[in-house]
């Protein structure tokens, strides 16, 4: 099943510019978890997240069940591309 085209259907309608995210599968613990990454802008990462978590917690709830239907665990991960940037200069100061 196709995760990320899934979740770029959620997201994309809610986001300023669609062209500007990124979402990747990243290694998990086990098979039957999956993690995905979605990396945005700090503007449309409030968008995504929504008052309180709303708007992230439906998404989750929404690829989840999409992932039962395949046996599998679905996490999603919300960051900003700026914080992205934070922890590279941090591990390249800390080599």
């Amino acid at each position: 099943m196709d995760y990320i085209a899934i979740i770029h259907q959620f997201i994309d309608p809610i986001i300023s510019d669609p062209k500007n995210i990124d979402i990747r599968e990243e290694e998990s613990r086990s098979k039957k978890d999956r993690l995905f990454v979605i990396r945005c802008g700090s503007d449309d990462m409030g968008r995504l997240i929504g008052k309180r978590g709303i708007t992230a917690d439906a998404i989750r709830e929404v690829i989840s069940i999409a992932g039962k239907n395949n046996n599998e665990h679905i996490h999603i991960k919300i960051t900003s591309f700026e914080d992205n940037k934070a922890e590279e200069t941090i591990e390249s100061n800390e080599e």
